[in-house]
């Protein structure tokens, strides 16, 4: 048996089965394509070139990238966007809709004060949060134009994040590539933002571990199966800061700008759809475990919970399955 580490998930496979793996640092993260046939590894520049042109245009913090330029001309005027990239910010108005605003786009400013991705960290004020939050309450400020593939933020306040959900999209893009190349075997491993093509053998998927947050990288709390499904985790633990004894996590709560004060330790959420997955996986961490378990059973999604106590929820799985 052989162990990839993804992260957040720990792929566990049959040691008759040879992987073939290729590999790019992009969005931020590790990216690993891992296929079974040696024949279909050239196959993989294609696709890692579509992922590094898909990073160019949704990266906020790249100079001329389309979302960059939305959040120059915030509250000025439209911004003409790619087909790929107006589906992905539709999907993500959406989301926030679904989830009654648990997973919110809008919160770069509040992310930006925050300074996660440095050492150099910032506790915001709740007077510094204040007009933000409400500007980014109201989802309608993010204006689309379907006809005109125009994205427009209608207050300067709001700068657009597609960090929760990019990863997913990203995921579910490279996996419809494959299968139109031919593989029918895949493992996209987008810094633990995972998606398994096809099935490890014809009677059974791929069995993906969960890493344990109290565990080293290499340990899980529990085994899930996946065929042609995005795997994908939210924790506080897998990034945070501590300032005067309190650890402050980057999961923010939309309605108050601060870290979820959120029961959960962790969520994964199993999903055909990438995309999905991966801004529900934030969303129902936000939720809490009451909420989320109620949201999940309401809407037929497929979750695993790990509270801060220790306890599973396994939601929407079959009773073979958990």
């Amino acid at each position: 048996m052989f162990l990839l580490l993804c992260g957040t998930v720990i792929l566990l496979a049959s040691c008759s089965v040879t992987p073939y793996s290729d590999s790019e640092f992009m969005m931020d993260t590790q990216c690993v394509i891992t296929v079974y046939k040696k024949s279909d590894l050239e196959k993989l520049d294609a696709v890692f070139e579509a992922l590094r042109d898909f990073e160019k245009k949704t990266d906020r913090y790249e100079e001329g990238s389309e979302v960059s330029l939305i959040n120059r001309y915030a509250g000025i005027s439209p911004v003409r966007v790619s087909e790929d990239v107006f589906s992905l910010i539709a999907k993500a108005k959406e989301m926030c809709s679904f989830t009654c605003g648990a997973f919110n786009p809008l919160l770069g400013r509040i992310s930006d004060m925050w300074n996660f991705n440095s050492s150099d960290h910032h506790i915001p004020s709740s007077a510094e949060l204040a007009c933000i939050v409400l500007a980014a309450s109201d989802i309608s400020s993010l204006v689309l134009d379907e006809e005109k593939l125009t994205v427009y933020l209608a207050s300067d306040s709001l700068s657009l994040d597609l960090g929760g959900i990019a990863k997913g999209y990203a995921s579910t893009l490279a996996a419809s590539m494959l299968e139109n190349m031919g593989i029918e075997r895949a493992i996209i491993n987008l810094g633990g933002n995972v998606y398994a093509v096809g099935s490890r053998s014809p009677s059974e998927g791929w069995r993906i571990g969960l890493q344990d947050p109290q565990g080293g990288g290499g340990s899980y709390f529990t085994v899930v199966n996946a065929c042609d499904e995005a795997v994908v985790t939210s924790g506080a633990y897998q990034r945070y800061f501590i300032s005067d004894g309190v650890a402050y996590h980057h999961i923010l709560d939309p309605s108050t700008g601060y870290p979820a004060d959120s029961d959960l330790e962790s969520v994964s959420v199993i999903s055909s759809d990438g995309t999905l997955a991966d801004a529900l996986s934030t969303a129902l961490f936000v939720m809490g475990s009451v909420k989320a378990e109620s949201f999940c059973s309401l809407h037929g999604i497929k979750a695993v919970l790990l509270s801060e106590s220790g306890e599973i929820s396994y939601i929407g799985f079959d009773s073979a399955e958990s």
